[in-house]
């Protein structure tokens, strides 16, 4: 769904005016583009999330904040020539956001579009027998965190120590290797399609081209290949019972997210709200300078597939 406003009108006046059809658009069209509205900045974005969201997220370790606010934060930190996969926020983990939103401060003058690939449209379209043993298994993601490398362990789960991180995540399922504080591995069985069953429906809902060694761009793993054997990436993900999910299979993946797909050029004050249960995201290359900003709200936990 598309939003246009007028020159000066307040778009977290918009919001708040207009939750109702807002929220029924993030579960019909599964996101709401609002352009030509007065976003008043950082700030102004800020309470347009709160206006948009229940609750916001404070605590996100996979993003870096990018003001004194708790609440807003960088886009993730990729090369601009390389693509952003298409994922679903947060899928690895336990606790993901329902919502998430962002907004452009500074669109790229060559590329850099939004993408978004509907969840239930690729349920439909992916394979039968590549469907059902997702459905059945699940997948287990397995994140090695090496210093220098990516986010520590500390940023990313919020503890100081690793007795800390083993008693916050019991709880959740996660299974913690640590031979050092240098070096921590996380692994976290979960599912690959997201049943939602207040809606009648569920969702293609995973981060499989964001972690699987296959859909690395290829520069990129020929680097990680150089300094680590392919078991020990920082970021791999299986089947749910352990076992290898084949390449071939991630391509078609892949395939299947961009036939389902749209993109979103980007215009300065865009602001883009999207069903993250429903809607994978990513971000195609650019060139030239790109400032996005980003907000999550209305947190959803689940424990294990």
């Amino acid at each position: 769904m598309n939003i246009k406003g007028t020159q000066g009108e307040s778009l977290a006046n918009w919001i708040k005016h207009n939750r109702g059809d807002i929220d029924a658009a993030l579960w019909s069209d599964g996101y709401v583009l609002f352009r030509g509205f007065d976003v008043g900045g950082l700030a102004g974005f800020e309470e347009c999330a709160g206006a948009a969201c229940n609750t916001l997220y404070k605590h996100y370790g996979d993003l870096p904040l990018a003001s004194a606010s708790e609440n807003v934060y960088f886009a993730t930190p990729y090369p601009k020539h390389l693509e952003i996969q298409f994922h679903n926020e947060a899928s690895h983990t336990h606790t993901w956001p329902s919502r998430q939103l962002f907004f452009c401060l500074e669109p790229a003058p060559q590329g850099g579009e939004w993408t978004l690939s509907d969840g239930r449209k690729v349920l439909e379209a992916m394979p039968a027998e590549m469907l059902a043993r997702f459905r059945e298994q699940g997948l287990v993601y397995r994140r090695r965190f090496i210093r220098g490398l990516d986010a520590s362990w500390q940023q990313f789960f919020k503890v100081n120590d690793l007795q800390e991180l083993r008693e916050k995540m019991a709880p959740t399922g996660h299974e913690i290797d640590a031979p050092s504080e240098n070096d921590v591995t996380v692994s976290f069985r979960t599912h690959a399609v997201l049943p939602l069953p207040e809606r009648g429906t569920e969702a293609w809902f995973n981060q499989i081209l964001l972690h699987h060694p296959d859909a690395l761009p290829q520069e990129v793993g020929d680097l990680l290949r150089k300094h680590f054997p392919r078991d020990k990436f920082p970021r791999t993900v299986f089947f749910g019972d352990g076992s290898a999910i084949p390449a071939e299979w991630v391509r078609k993946v892949d395939e299947v997210l961009t036939d389902c797909s749209i993109r979103i050029p980007t215009q300065a004050n865009d602001v883009l709200l999207v069903n993250n249960l429903l809607m994978a995201h990513g971000r195609l290359p650019y060139a030239g300078n790109r400032q996005i900003r980003v907000a999550l709200g209305d947190m959803r936990t689940h424990d294990t597939a």
